[in-house]
C-alpha cells in the first residue's frame, strides 16, 4: 500500500507533494515516488499566480505521471488574510489538473463548504478534474457530497486517532479512503494499522 500524500520520500512510494516552488526539482528527482506539483495556501503570499500558472504547465507537461498540488484553502486565523490569493491559486491548480488530467491534492481548514461549492462549479462548467482530499476531517454529510463528485480521500494518525474517527470514516466506500502520512513519517505503520481496525470494525 502506497502513502497517498506526504511531503517525505517513503520506501513505500506515493505521492510526494510539495509545499513551495522552491521544492518541484527536489521531488521530481526522488525515485520511486510520485511527484505532485503545487504551492500550498500557506504560501500564497509568495506567489505569482502568472508564473505559478506557466511553470504548472510546463511541468506537467515535462513530467506526465505526476500530480498537482499541495493545494487549497485555509481559512483559520493564522492564514485568512491571504484566503482571496489563496482562491486565485487554488483555481490556476484545478485548471492546470483538469488540462492535464491530473489527480489534485487538496488542503481544506474551516473551508471545506468552499472547497465543494468550487468544485461543484467546476463539475457544473465539465471542467472538475480528479481530486484527492488530504487529511480529512470533515462530516458525513460533506463527505457525501464530496464522494458524489468522485473524490478520494486520505487520512494520518492525527485524524484516525481522533474520538469521531469511526463515525468519520467508517462510511467512506472501500477504494476512496487512503493512508497518508503527510509530515510525518514515523507514522506509517501505526497509521495503516489503525486505518485497517477502523475498517474491520474493531475500534471502540
Amino acid at each position: 500500500m502506497k502513502d497517498y500524500h506526504t511531503h517525505h520520500p517513503s520506501p513505500n512510494g506515493g505521492y510526494l507533494c510539495a509545499v513551495t516552488r522552491a521544492d518541484w526539482e527536489r521531488i521530481a528527482s526522488t525515485p520511486g515516488m510520485t511527484p505532485c506539483f503545487g504551492i500550498h495556501p500557506w504560501h500564497a503570499a509568495d506567489a505569482d499566480p502568472a508564473e505559478l500558472a506557466f511553470d504548472l504547465d510546463d511541468w506537467l507537461t515535462r513530467h506526465p505521471h505526476a500530480g498537482v498540488g499541495e493545494s487549497g484553502l485555509d481559512a483559520s486565523p493564522k492564514h485568512s488574510s491571504t484566503l482571496e490569493t489563496q482562491r486565485i491559486l487554488l483555481h490556476i491548480h484545478l485548471g492546470a489538473a483538469f488540462r492535464h488530467d491530473r489527480i489534485i491534492h487538496l488542503h481544506g481548514v474551516r473551508a471545506w463548504s468552499e472547497l465543494l461549492d468550487i468544485l461543484r462549479e467546476r463539475e457544473h462548467n465539465r471542467t472538475l478534474p480528479r481530486v484527492l482530499l488530504h487529511a480529512w476531517n470533515g462530516p458525513h454529510e460533506l463527505a457525501r457530497e464530496f464522494l458524489r463528485l468522485g473524490a478520494l480521500f486520505s487520512v494520518g494518525l492525527r485524524e484516525l486517532s481522533h474520538s469521531a474517527a469511526a463515525e468519520r470514516y467508517a462510511r467512506i466506500p472501500e477504494g476512496r479512503l487512503f493512508p497518508e502520512t503527510d509530515d510525518h513519517p514515523e507514522n506509517w505503520a501505526r497509521t495503516v494499522a489503525l486505518l485497517g481496525l477502523l475498517r474491520n470494525g474493531l475500534t471502540s
